[in-house]
């Protein structure tokens, strides 16, 4: 019973220290907020939400411009989003080249005029058996931090709502931007009632394997390799027969950023991709 309340001691000691270290942790960091990153480009409009098309009320597009300055402080990217509602060509490649065009006439880019950020083009204009045709474009560190298959799946994350609520899915595009460009540093942090539970599970499984150590009873005892008051020992020996050896190549693949990089007719860098909806 003694060594029992020893091991709950034990347990109660470091859950109280590692509760203590992760409200501390908590504290620092919120005395101590994430500096925003310094913006170089004061060329471009501030303006980032530019709701052509008509499809979001004015308190959403102040959310979503206040939703975008936040982040883009914490991400050092300009995110911008343009909705219309009007024929341009006949083409994917003409609302691609529509959208690169809107980012460089406006100078867009955190870091100088033509630098990193992106912009979003949902055209809400009749396309066929589609509702509306969208194309993603990159500049800067951004092209090059989105592979073509980033761009899909920030793609179908939008698709999968814009029709229904074109409100969250820009939204959506924001916030998913935003988290893809965090510094890795930020990305690793962890949310404090994640780190808790993490903490106490960490402490738990201590906890239950030095009580099951205390159990466990040793399989040998001193009468184990004796026969008839001798002691008997069986013979083992390995033998050494042969060796064989077999070889397989690892395939490995990587993906590249820059997804659909190409030149605008500014003659500016940029990636992007795009869809129907």
């Amino acid at each position: 019973m003694k060594l029992y309340l020893k091991h709950f001691k034990i347990f109660f000691i470091l859950l109280a220290v590692l509760l203590v270290a992760t409200i501390g942790f908590a504290v620092y960091r919120s005395a101590n907020p994430k500096e925003p990153i310094k913006r170089n480009n004061a060329d471009c409009t501030t303006e980032r939400v530019f709701d052509r098309g008509e499809l979001l009320t004015d308190d959403q597009e102040q959310s979503l411009r206040a939703l975008i300055a936040e982040k883009e402080q914490l991400c050092g990217c300009d995110i911008v989003l343009v909705t219309l509602n009007e024929p341009v060509g006949d083409s994917q490649d003409a609302l691609m080249n529509w959208a690169d065009d809107f980012y460089d006439e406006n100078a867009f880019g955190f870091d100088k005029p033509h630098g990193d950020g992106c912009v979003l083009v949902d055209n809400w204009h009749s396309y066929g058996d589609y509702n509306g045709d969208t194309w993603f474009s990159t500049s800067g560190k951004v092209m090059s931090a989105y592979s073509s298959s980033d761009i899909d799946s920030l793609l179908e994350d939008i698709f999968e709502v814009v029709n229904e609520n074109p409100y969250e899915a820009y939204r959506i595009y924001v916030n998913e931007v935003a988290k893809h460009m965090m510094p890795a540093s930020e990305k690793m942090k962890l949310p404090i009632p994640l780190m808790l539970l993490i903490s106490l599970v960490i402490t738990a499984i201590y906890f239950l394997i030095q009580a099951l150590g205390e159990k466990a009873k040793d399989t040998t005892t001193p009468m184990t390799y004796v026969t008839n008051g001798k002691p008997e020992m069986e013979h083992q020996a390995d033998m050494f027969l042969n060796k064989t050896v077999h070889k397989r190549k690892i395939e490995t693949s990587s993906s590249s950023g820059g997804g659909g990089g190409h030149i605008s007719s500014g003659g500016f860098s940029h990636g992007g991709g795009g869809g129907h909806h």
